[in-house]
């Protein structure tokens, strides 16, 4: 489907969505949940342990907060904070000891910081109009060999459209969403090999936003899955000229080579997370997660060709940057525990 047909199929959806009819429920107070989840890994081998083994411990600490509420007949009110952060160290040999074994400097596994609210109009239709906002963050950047950024990049977005509640009771839920939003990328970066100066940047761009969250309950309420698919097409990028200018110098470069990536901010972005939980006890739990992220070029990556027309290694420079913002293929992360879990509401 082009284009076009699309947008125009999505701007009929919206007109005509307000008007078919979805159940509604009833006013009641807000409704609180707080689950925190530590997952615990570890292992640990002396000095003469044969075959070459090294221990490790991996830790994950995790915290879901939410707030809901049909706050009136036709406003219903969602909010949730999601925080995540994890490391893992592993033993090494000591090259000051032959022969010994010590524990190296713990590297991040886990980081996320994810914020969203979204309010509905539930107005008794098919669909219901919905306007939501976004952020989305990470503890600590460790992207860059320099050093690491705390906070980096910020990832703020505005979107507004028609939601469908496919299903919507208190254990179990699918919620759909469609709409038009703008998404702006605040980021840092180093400016010296030193590590000791910075600059922050700036990008924003818009498309068509599909979403669908579920919790479900399986095997006879055993296990609980939740999952939230997240689709973002789009149709326009403040640094696509940037990406044009820089395709040029490095076509009209006989020193830089590379392929043009000018329309790869134009493919769709897409984030699928799911997770397992199985209780064993109320308070042990066995969790399988499972990720797939496709984003062909990361909106949050600086593009500046200032001096790359005249200066090679500026442009080989300028090309490394854009280049550690390209993934050509799906992301995939799978992680599996048994992790204490405490349920604070």
């Amino acid at each position: 489907m082009s284009r076009v047909r699309f947008f125009a199929a999505t701007a009929a959806l919206l007109v005509g969505a307000a008007s078919s009819g979805a159940e509604t429920l009833p006013p009641g107070p807000w409704n609180f949940g707080v689950t925190g989840t530590l997952n615990l890994s570890q292992s640990a081998f002396s000095d003469n342990w044969s075959g070459g083994d090294k221990g490790n411990i991996n830790w994950v600490l995790n915290g879901d907060f939410e707030a809901k509420r049909q706050l009136n007949a036709k406003f219903n009110w969602s909010n949730q904070l999601q925080l995540a952060y994890g490391q893992t160290s592993s033993q090494k040999l000591d090259p000051a000891s032959p022969g010994k074994k010590r524990w190296a400097a713990p590297d991040k596994t886990t980081d996320l910081v994810l914020l969203e609210s979204v309010g509905r109009w539930t107005l008794g239709g098919w669909a219901d109009p919905y306007a939501a906002f976004r952020l989305d963050s990470q503890f600590q950047d460790d992207s860059d060999p320099i050093g690491k950024l705390l906070f980096n990049p910020v990832k703020v977005a505005e979107t507004a459209g028609i939601a469908r509640p496919f299903i919507q009771e208190e254990e179990r839920e699918v919620i759909s969403r469609i709409g038009f939003g703008f998404r702006q990328s605040f980021a840092r970066s180093f400016t010296d090999a030193t590590g000791d100066a910075t600059e922050s940047f700036s990008t924003n761009d818009g498309g068509v936003e599909f979403q669908t969250d579920a919790k479900l309950p399986l095997a006879d309420d055993r296990i609980l899955y939740t999952s939230k698919l997240q689709v973002f097409w789009p149709v326009f990028y403040s640094a696509s000229g940037d990406l044009e200018d820089f395709d040029a110098l490095v076509a009209a470069s006989g020193a830089v080579t590379g392929e043009a990536v000018a329309d790869f901010w134009k493919s769709p972005d897409v984030n699928w997370q799911n997770t397992f939980t199985s209780e064993v006890t109320s308070w042990l739990n066995v969790n399988l997660y499972v990720q797939w992220v496709y984003d062909k070029f990361n909106a949050a990556t600086k593009v500046d060709v200032t001096g790359a027309d005249t200066d090679d290694a500026v442009l080989q420079a300028v090309q490394n940057k854009v280049l550690g913002g390209v993934r050509k293929g799906g992301q995939f992360k799978q992680t599996i525990g048994v992790g204490l879990t405490y349920r604070f509401l």
